[in-house]
């Protein structure tokens, strides 16, 4: 769609020139507001009385009284020149066309007209947006208001969206109050679509709804390791012919209860257990059973209520591959961008299932907060080169309906956000992605523009340099925050939004400081992360309301106290506070984010990792005869990596719990095995496949065995409550640790020994060092660097020719190392490391 038309402004405002589309035969003319010929403009809601097109002729007369400082009043018809609001004649528009809408400026005014009241709305924030009014992140502070005293203009404008239904929604759920704000920021950027396409997990609400049928045949549930799995949420036995009849009679009975809905889910629940009985294997993998399902649920309510109903499903996880049968054209399968079994490209899901005959949508992720946990540039949101490339290129590929699950989180993906629900509705906005943000950062931060473009080019996501040093990156935010608001004096409006950054910044300070604490530190660098969090809630930086259920929930070594669990609500909670941050406790926190933290030159690039991509290190050349080091001993939580090439297999730890005898009153070691990325039982990026909590704290030497049953790459953590645990394992079995600056850190006692890989081409080796002892040796036991030197610096060694593509070894090391542009895992032996494939 083309949104911006031509506008001709009066003497005092400068012309602005945009692309227009027009009806073939049709000629607009120049309208001017806020008078012509001398005549205020009323606004006229025509057509029967409409509580929805009463409200948006309010909410247009408002904001219009707002702009031009004169009062807008909203009357039921007029003679003369007007701002009309008309519904188009004809009978009711099909489920695809309730959003179109068209806008005409005459000498008699400017004409409003849409398919429905939705449309309507819609056309007239199209207006507002046309004279420079935005909401660009939810709440009253990122409202952007202009302030003119006339304009001309003309307009000849047809739009439908291009894509029929666009979400950018929030996991994890939200705040009450946050809840209406952003509301109010989808209808103001047209994201409330005029068809609701219902595609997340529905076994379980197929159960609840038939449950009388289920309880009386559990043979409906699927069969797994012998035995029907009973539960709420359990995958079904499709082969089964009642099976399909329940699933038609909820499909049905959801229509009867939900009269105006246009499609009802019919997705599996989450994960694996797929049914495991002949008949369901002779349907085959469990994409041809849940595309068999949503066939014959849609054929019923096709029939039973007509072609204007849908089926929705996801292509995800275990059913993320097309059926090898067509799909009914009621069908419409949204295809998620991430959790494919098999790795298969996102275009090959969509082609494949587009060769099905299915209706494409997509199922995105631009911010899941147990991956990001709102931190700068962490999610797909805030990554404008994605957005720009993914929303066009998958409505090329046909797809029409994206819902993309995000985060209550406008700190660091605000603008990603906006700026896809410009592209949502007109992919050829993606060829205005810089104009966009021009636009942004000049009207909501005028005078402080240049250092606010600095702070954004950080926070985006495509700009990992920014962020690989996190103290360099919380020191220029902050930096860039101080030049912003020194520059922004006398402008309120954009001082508060340059705050609400402020506050952001803090939560990327204080998130950092708890994932990086051990020990005590930790729980209490938790809760000063989970204080700021709640208190700045209302500001939609961070979503608090995620972070405060769900960090602890993940991470053993810090508790919640139940007085201050994230249910108790104010006073009685001593962790939460709504008070408004005062003008001195910003200026507070701006100063000591300017003065803890340093920028960072560095003479070496520092290389970006990803966890799921790990191989085995390559063996060259005399690995097998080195000897192996040594880093049995430590207190508190580590980790270690792992890839299985060969499944199902054994992993061997022998754990020797309770070393120091006065903390025996810790509890027995915890063990658990993690599967990363691709599909997985669960469905998440993390899944935890295996645990064990057998070892008690008596300093007597047990063995665990943990089982991996899929291929791919594993981390072990163990937890041992800051008592000191002994853990070896058979020679040769890989097992890594990481050694990077934001990952949690590994807590290793004593001196240690092991090895890490330079890869070909390496000229200097760049790392941190929070070590008081050992050495870094070449490959030939040189003494490269001497450690003890060197703690609480970022360091550098040259790689001589001839030493690179070798092991290098950490000697006898007491604290910490950082590997920052070599593969940061290090292993007893060459054998057993694993790195990020090359």
């Amino acid at each position: 769609m083309r949104l911006f038309p031509t506008f001709r402004t009066s003497a005092c405002l400068a012309a602005v020139a945009v692309a227009l589309t027009t009806w073939p035969g049709h000629s607009a003319e120049p309208a001017t507001l806020p008078r012509i010929k001398g005549t205020l403009l009323p606004i006229v809601p025509e057509g029967p009385a409409s509580e929805a097109r009463q409200a948006v002729s309010q909410a247009l007369a408002e904001k219009l009284s707002a702009i031009f400082s004169t009062q807008f009043s909203v009357v039921p018809q007029a003679d003369g020149p007007a701002i009309r609001l008309r519904l188009a004649e004809g009978p009711p528009p099909g489920a695809t066309h309730r959003e179109d809408y068209s806008i005409r400026t005459s000498d008699q005014g400017i004409l409003l007209t849409g398919t429905t009241d939705t449309a309507l709305r819609h056309a007239a924030w199209d207006l507002l947006h046309r004279l420079g009014y935005r909401q660009f992140f939810p709440g009253q502070t990122w409202e952007v208001i202009p302030r003119l005293e006339s304009l001309s203009l003309t307009i000849e404008a047809d739009e439908s969206p291009d894509y029929a239904s666009r979400r950018i929604w929030y996991g994890y759920g939200l705040w009450d109050h946050n809840r209406a704000t952003y509301e109010d920021w989808v209808v103001k950027n047209r994201m409330d679509g005029g068809f609701t396409l219902n595609t997340g997990h529905a076994y379980g609400r197929l159960i609840r709804s038939q449950q009388a049928v289920f309880d009386a045949h559990p043979e409906y549930y699927a069969l797994v390791n012998g035995q029907r799995r009973v539960s709420p949420e359990a995958k079904l036995c499709i082969s089964n012919p009642g099976v399909r009849a329940a699933a038609v009679a909820y499909a049905l009975h959801f229509f009867k209860e939900n009269p105006d809905a246009d499609s009802v889910s019919i997705d599996p629940s989450d994960g694996g257990n797929w049914c495991e009985c002949d008949a369901c294997a002779n349907i085959g993998p469990p994409h041809e059973r849940a595309a068999l399902l949503a066939n014959t649920v849609a054929a019923a309510v096709t029939e039973h209520l007509g072609k204007d109903r849908f089926v929705g499903m996801y292509a995800y996880n275990y059913h993320a591959e097309p059926p090898s049968f067509d799909l009914h054209p009621n069908v419409i399968i949204s295809t998620a961008t991430a959790f494919i079994k098999g790795g298969q490209p996102i275009k090959d899901i969509i082609a494949g299932w587009s060769a099905r005959k299915a209706t494409i949508g997509i199922r995105e992720y631009y911010s899941v907060n147990t991956w990001d946990r709102d931190l700068p540039g962490a999610a797909r949101g805030s990554r404008l080169d994605y957005l720009a490339e993914t929303i066009p290129t998958f409505h090329t590929q046909g797809a029409r309906y994206l819902s993309a699950e995000s985060s209550d989180n406008w700190g660091c993906n605000g603008l990603g956000y906006y700026f896809a629900s410009r592209v949502l509705w007109d992919t050829t906005e993606a060829e205005r992605r810089q104009a966009i943000v021009d636009d942004f950062l000049h009207l909501a931060f005028g005078p402080a523009e240049k250092p606010m473009r600095d702070f954004y080019e950080r926070l985006d996501g495509a700009n990992a340099k920014a962020r690989l040093v996190y103290d360099d990156l919380l020191a220029r935010l902050y930096r860039n925050l101080e030049e912003a608001r020194t520059l922004a004096s006398g402008r309120p409006e954009v001082l508060a939004r340059i705050d609400d950054l402020i506050l952001y910044t803090r939560h990327a300070e204080l998130y950092d400081a708890y994932r990086t604490a051990t020990g005590p530190a930790r729980q209490a660098a938790f809760e000063a992360m989970i204080r700021h969090a709640y208190r700045i809630r209302r500001t939609s930086m961070v979503h608090s309301y995620a972070l405060y259920r769900d960090v602890a929930a993940r991470d053993s070594s810090v508790t919640v106290p139940e007085p201050a669990r994230w249910q108790k609500p104010e006073p009685g909670n001593p962790w939460k506070s709504s008070t408004p941050f005062t003008a001195d406790e910003l200026t507070a926190i701006l100063g000591s984010g300017v003065a803890n933290h340093a920028p960072v030159d560095l003479d070496f690039d520092v290389t970006e990792v990803d966890d799921t991509t790990l191989v085995p290190a390559p063996l060259t050349d005399g690995t097998s005869t080195l000897p192996a080091g040594n880093a049995e001993n430590a207190r508190g939580a580590r980790s270690w990596f792992t890839v299985i090439g060969q499944a199902p297999a054994v992993i061997e730890l022998h754990i020797t719990g309770g070393l120091i005898a006065h903390y025996r009153d810790r509890g027995n070691v915890r063990v658990r095995l993690w599967k990363l990325g691709g599909a997985s039982a669960t469905g998440e990026s993390r899944t935890l496949v295996a645990e064990d909590a057998s070892v008690p704290p008596d300093g007597v030497e047990r063995v665990v065995h943990l089982t991996a049953k899929e291929l791919g790459v594993y981390r072990i953590d163990l937890d041992d409550g800051q008592d000191l645990t002994r853990v070896t394992w058979p020679a040769g079995q890989r097992l890594s640790w990481k050694m990077s600056l934001e990952d949690f850190p590994q807590s290793l006692s004593g001196r240690w020994t092991l090895y890490a890989w330079v890869p070909p081409g390496t000229r200097k080796i760049g790392l941190y060092s929070a070590a008081s002892g050992g050495e870094l040796r070449d490959p030939e036991g040189g003494k490269a660097l001497d450690l003890a030197r060197k703690g609480g610096a970022f360091v550098s060694v040259d790689v001589p020719p001839g030493q690179d593509g070798r092991y290098w070894k950490f000697y006898q090391v007491a604290g910490r190392i950082s590997l920052l542009n070599l593969p940061p895992f290090l292993a007893r032996t060459p054998a057993e490391l694993v790195i990020p494939q090359p």
